[in-house]
């Protein structure tokens, strides 16, 4: 009887070890998604005195982890004078890793900057490197990202 219920308990042990193993780890991007519009309307009014009618077109994720997302897209937002334009925009989404520590619960920042206009091979090339570097780019961003209120 007791090996039987140490043949059950190693059992249960085994299958719950495999399924968390089996899980791939979430990353970012829903969450980044979600606080995309907000944060592409509170940089226009801030950085470019654009208030309203901002609006996200062609998102494309280039590299999304347990603690950083970069999305590329194009902003598209009209002149004061109705005039329609539209610019390349890239948008960072990190778990601040040293404040959520600090803090006891996940800390996020945010930051959204211009980026130049990039083709599919260069698009691919930065996709390779943030995976190949992820350490180095979230590095780089922690400190020129903005936490969220």
């Amino acid at each position: 009887m007791i090996l039987k219920n140490i043949l059950y308990s190693f059992y249960l042990s085994f299958l719950l070890l495999a399924a968390s193993c089996s899980s791939s780890p979430k990353g970012l991007e829903s969450m980044a998604m979600e606080r995309l519009p907000d944060a592409l309307e509170k940089a226009m009014e801030d950085q470019m005195s654009v208030k309203g009618g901002a609006r996200i077109q062609s998102p494309e994720t280039i590299f999304d982890c347990d603690s950083l997302c970069i999305i590329h897209f194009q902003a598209v937002a009209k002149d004061p004078s109705g005039n329609e334009y539209s610019f390349p925009v890239r948008y960072v989404f990190l778990r601040d890793v040293f404040m959520s520590a600090a803090e006891g619960h996940p800390v996020y920042s945010e930051m959204v900057a211009g980026s130049p206009t990039m083709d599919c091979g260069e698009v691919e090339k930065l996709k390779e490197y943030c995976r190949e570097h992820s350490d180095e780019l979230y590095v780089y961003y922690a400190g020129a990202a903005s936490p969220i209120p």
